[in-house]
């Protein structure tokens, strides 16, 4: 699947997903916790591409949340909990326009929070293991990153159930949004 086929412009598209509990407590408890500093960690980055601060309320109407869902573990081996797992897509001018620079801010900021709610990076032969949280960048507009460990887009979010599912349903809201908007400015 081409991403241009899924009609997203100015777009920054992330996934989220839990299976073991953290300091912050259950998969479910973990996920609402990282949603609000990775909203913050976004904002941070569109604010320091714009002078000035801008208003929370003006910025939440760039985030996209979908609804949880579970889901079963991928490509384990052995018995895991099943995930609790979200997206977000972020659309909207304010945000910075995509780079290897931003995306590696992005990235580290990502890790560290991974890493604060008790994830460690385990090797290759260690894949897949049980997780208080991870953090995907799936897309970024057209950016095209083929690092060693770091690839944008996700190599295989198009066949992650998980992400098409949420992404399905955050974009039927955003064309409604749209559709909304386009009906109000008519009307009025």
């Amino acid at each position: 699947m081409e991403l241009s086929n899924l009609n997203i412009k100015n777009g920054l598209c992330i996934s989220l997903g839990s299976n073991i509990d953290s300091k912050f407590g259950t998969p479910i408890n973990s996920l609402i916790e990282s949603k609000i500093r990775i909203q913050t960690i976004i904002s941070n980055l569109i604010n320091l591409n714009h002078e000035g601060k801008l208003e929370k309320n003006i910025l939440e109407k760039f985030f996209h949340w979908s609804s949880l869902y579970q889901t079963s573990p991928l490509g384990v081996v052995g018995k895991q909990p099943d995930y609790i797992n979200c997206l977000l897509l972020v659309k909207g001018d304010l945000l910075p326009p995509s780079s290897l620079e931003q995306a590696r801010f992005l990235l580290k900021e990502f890790q560290n929070l991974e890493k604060e709610f008790g994830r460690y990076k385990s090797s290759g032969e260690q894949r897949w293991l049980p997780r208080p949280l991870d953090i995907d960048i799936l897309w970024w507009d057209n950016l095209y990153i083929n690092d060693d460990n770091f690839k944008i887009p996700h190599p295989r979010f198009q066949n992650r159930n998980f992400v098409i599912s949420p992404l399905a349903e955050v974009l039927s809201i955003t064309q409604k949004i749209k559709k909304l908007n386009v009906k109000n400015w008519v009307i009025n």
